[in-house]
Protein backbone atom coordinates (compact mmCIF):
# COMPACT_ATOMS: atom_id res chain seq x y z
CA UNK A 1 0.00 0.00 0.00
CA UNK A 2 1.34 3.42 -0.94
CA UNK A 3 1.63 5.73 2.05
CA UNK A 4 0.45 9.28 1.45
CA UNK A 5 3.41 11.27 2.76
CA UNK A 6 1.64 14.42 4.05
CA UNK A 7 -1.14 12.41 5.69
CA UNK A 8 1.32 9.98 7.28
CA UNK A 9 3.35 12.91 8.58
CA UNK A 10 0.20 14.30 10.19
CA UNK A 11 -0.52 10.86 11.65
CA UNK A 12 2.95 10.78 13.21
CA UNK A 13 2.34 14.21 14.73
CA UNK A 14 -0.97 12.98 16.15
CA UNK A 15 0.82 9.97 17.62
CA UNK A 16 3.59 12.05 19.22
CA UNK A 17 1.10 14.57 20.57
CA UNK A 18 -1.25 12.13 22.31
CA UNK A 19 0.72 8.91 22.88
CA UNK A 20 1.80 9.66 26.46
CA UNK A 21 -1.64 10.89 27.52
CA UNK A 22 -3.33 7.82 26.04
CA UNK A 23 -0.84 5.53 27.79
CA UNK A 24 -1.72 7.18 31.09
CA UNK A 25 -5.41 6.69 30.28
CA UNK A 26 -4.82 3.00 29.50
CA UNK A 27 -2.86 2.58 32.73
CA UNK A 28 -5.97 3.52 34.74
CA UNK A 29 -7.57 0.35 33.41
CA UNK A 30 -4.65 -2.04 33.06
CA UNK A 31 -2.32 -0.95 35.90
CA UNK A 32 0.61 -2.18 33.82
CA UNK A 33 2.88 0.25 31.94
CA UNK A 34 4.06 -2.16 29.23
CA UNK A 35 0.59 -3.47 28.50
CA UNK A 36 -0.78 0.08 28.45
CA UNK A 37 1.77 1.03 25.80
CA UNK A 38 0.90 -2.10 23.79
CA UNK A 39 -2.81 -1.25 23.98
CA UNK A 40 -2.25 2.32 22.77
CA UNK A 41 0.10 1.28 19.98
CA UNK A 42 -2.44 -1.29 18.81
CA UNK A 43 -5.12 1.41 18.67
CA UNK A 44 -2.89 3.69 16.62
CA UNK A 45 -2.11 0.89 14.15
CA UNK A 46 -5.81 0.17 13.68
CA UNK A 47 -6.54 3.90 13.49
CA UNK A 48 -4.08 4.24 10.59
CA UNK A 49 -5.45 1.13 8.88
CA UNK A 50 -9.15 2.02 8.99
CA UNK A 51 -9.57 5.67 10.06
CA UNK A 52 -7.05 7.62 8.02
CA UNK A 53 -9.73 10.13 7.08
CA UNK A 54 -9.83 11.17 10.76
CA UNK A 55 -6.13 12.01 11.07
CA UNK A 56 -6.80 15.75 10.84
CA UNK A 57 -10.29 15.61 12.32
CA UNK A 58 -10.87 17.72 15.44
CA UNK A 59 -12.56 14.68 17.02
CA UNK A 60 -9.57 12.37 16.48
CA UNK A 61 -8.52 12.53 20.14
CA UNK A 62 -12.02 11.64 21.37
CA UNK A 63 -12.07 8.69 18.99
CA UNK A 64 -8.66 7.53 20.23
CA UNK A 65 -9.64 7.86 23.91
CA UNK A 66 -12.73 5.73 23.31
CA UNK A 67 -10.78 3.19 21.27
CA UNK A 68 -8.11 2.89 23.97
CA UNK A 69 -10.76 2.42 26.65
CA UNK A 70 -12.50 -0.28 24.62
CA UNK A 71 -9.20 -2.01 23.87
CA UNK A 72 -8.30 -2.02 27.58
CA UNK A 73 -11.67 -3.47 28.55
CA UNK A 74 -11.31 -6.10 25.84
CA UNK A 75 -7.87 -7.03 27.17
CA UNK A 76 -9.24 -7.28 30.71
CA UNK A 77 -12.06 -9.50 29.51
CA UNK A 78 -9.56 -11.82 27.82
CA UNK A 79 -7.47 -12.00 30.99
CA UNK A 80 -10.54 -12.68 33.11
CA UNK A 81 -11.51 -15.40 30.62
CA UNK A 82 -8.03 -16.94 30.96
CA UNK A 83 -8.28 -16.89 34.74
CA UNK A 84 -11.69 -18.55 34.58
CA UNK A 85 -10.32 -21.33 32.42
CA UNK A 86 -7.55 -21.95 34.96
CA UNK A 87 -9.73 -21.72 38.06
CA UNK A 88 -13.48 -22.18 37.73
CA UNK A 89 -14.06 -20.76 41.20
CA UNK A 90 -13.08 -17.32 39.91
CA UNK A 91 -15.82 -17.21 37.29
CA UNK A 92 -18.58 -19.77 36.91
CA UNK A 93 -19.20 -18.77 33.31
CA UNK A 94 -18.14 -16.25 30.70
CA UNK A 95 -20.91 -14.54 28.78
CA UNK A 96 -21.16 -11.74 26.26
CA UNK A 97 -22.35 -9.31 28.91
CA UNK A 98 -20.18 -6.30 29.79
CA UNK A 99 -17.29 -6.91 32.19
CA UNK A 100 -18.93 -5.01 35.04
CA UNK A 101 -22.01 -7.26 34.80
CA UNK A 102 -19.84 -10.37 34.83
CA UNK A 103 -18.15 -9.10 37.98
CA UNK A 104 -21.43 -8.05 39.58
CA UNK A 105 -22.93 -11.47 38.97
CA UNK A 106 -20.01 -13.37 40.47
CA UNK A 107 -19.64 -13.24 44.22
CA UNK A 108 -16.32 -15.10 44.11
CA UNK A 109 -14.65 -12.04 42.55
CA UNK A 110 -16.21 -9.76 45.18
CA UNK A 111 -15.01 -12.08 47.94
CA UNK A 112 -11.52 -12.24 46.47
CA UNK A 113 -11.22 -8.45 46.29
CA UNK A 114 -12.71 -8.01 49.78
CA UNK A 115 -10.14 -10.44 51.17
CA UNK A 116 -7.29 -8.57 49.51
CA UNK A 117 -8.44 -5.16 50.78
CA UNK A 118 -9.08 -6.49 54.29
CA UNK A 119 -5.36 -7.21 54.59
CA UNK A 120 -4.53 -3.49 54.43
CA UNK A 121 -4.11 -1.78 57.81
CA UNK A 122 -6.50 1.20 58.22
CA UNK A 123 -3.99 3.99 57.47
CA UNK A 124 -2.48 2.02 54.61
CA UNK A 125 -5.94 1.24 53.21
CA UNK A 126 -6.99 4.89 53.37
CA UNK A 127 -3.92 6.01 51.44
CA UNK A 128 -4.31 3.19 48.91
CA UNK A 129 -7.92 4.21 48.29
CA UNK A 130 -7.06 7.89 47.90
CA UNK A 131 -4.26 7.11 45.44
CA UNK A 132 -5.64 4.23 43.38
CA UNK A 133 -9.37 4.85 43.49
CA UNK A 134 -9.77 8.58 44.10
CA UNK A 135 -6.73 9.28 41.88
CA UNK A 136 -5.20 11.86 44.23
CA UNK A 137 -1.50 12.70 43.94
CA UNK A 138 0.85 11.85 46.77
CA UNK A 139 1.09 15.59 47.54
CA UNK A 140 -2.72 15.88 47.74
CA UNK A 141 -2.91 12.86 50.03
CA UNK A 142 -0.14 14.20 52.28
CA UNK A 143 -1.86 17.58 52.54
CA UNK A 144 -5.30 16.10 53.23
CA UNK A 145 -4.02 13.71 55.91
CA UNK A 146 -1.44 16.08 57.37
CA UNK A 147 1.46 13.69 56.78
CA UNK A 148 4.67 13.80 54.75
CA UNK A 149 4.93 12.66 51.14
CA UNK A 150 7.53 10.13 52.32
CA UNK A 151 4.92 8.57 54.62
CA UNK A 152 2.48 8.37 51.71
CA UNK A 153 5.16 6.70 49.55
CA UNK A 154 5.97 4.21 52.31
CA UNK A 155 2.31 3.35 52.91
CA UNK A 156 1.66 2.91 49.17
CA UNK A 157 4.72 0.70 48.92
CA UNK A 158 3.37 -1.37 51.79
CA UNK A 159 -0.10 -1.58 50.19
CA UNK A 160 1.27 -2.69 46.82
CA UNK A 161 3.51 -5.24 48.56
CA UNK A 162 0.49 -6.68 50.39
CA UNK A 163 -1.55 -6.75 47.17
CA UNK A 164 1.34 -8.38 45.27
CA UNK A 165 1.71 -11.13 47.89
CA UNK A 166 -2.03 -11.76 47.94
CA UNK A 167 -2.12 -11.92 44.13
CA UNK A 168 0.84 -14.33 44.12
CA UNK A 169 -0.75 -16.71 46.64
CA UNK A 170 -4.01 -16.68 44.64
CA UNK A 171 -2.25 -17.17 41.29
CA UNK A 172 -3.53 -13.90 39.84
CA UNK A 173 -1.37 -11.28 38.12
CA UNK A 174 -1.14 -8.15 40.29
CA UNK A 175 -2.37 -6.02 37.37
CA UNK A 176 -5.57 -8.09 37.20
CA UNK A 177 -6.21 -7.74 40.93
CA UNK A 178 -5.71 -3.97 40.79
CA UNK A 179 -7.89 -3.71 37.69
CA UNK A 180 -10.69 -5.67 39.36
CA UNK A 181 -10.52 -3.38 42.40
CA UNK A 182 -10.73 -0.36 40.10
CA UNK A 183 -13.67 -1.74 38.12
CA UNK A 184 -15.64 -2.84 41.17
CA UNK A 185 -15.18 0.59 42.76
CA UNK A 186 -16.07 2.63 39.72
CA UNK A 187 -19.13 0.54 38.93
CA UNK A 188 -20.42 1.02 42.49
CA UNK A 189 -19.95 -2.65 43.34
CA UNK A 190 -16.97 -2.41 45.68
CA UNK A 191 -17.61 -1.80 49.36
CA UNK A 192 -14.24 -0.46 50.41
CA UNK A 193 -14.56 1.77 53.44
CA UNK A 194 -11.63 2.78 55.60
Amino acid sequence: MHIQEPLYSDFQKLFRLHYKTLCMHAYKYLADADESQDAVQEVFVKFWEIKQEMVNDKNALYYLITAVRNNCISRLRKKVHTISMEDETVFNKITDTPLEEEIKENTDIQTLVDEALALLPPKCGAIFRMSRLDKLTYQQIATELGISIKTVENQMGKAISIMREFARTHYIPLSILLSLIYFLEHRGILNFYV
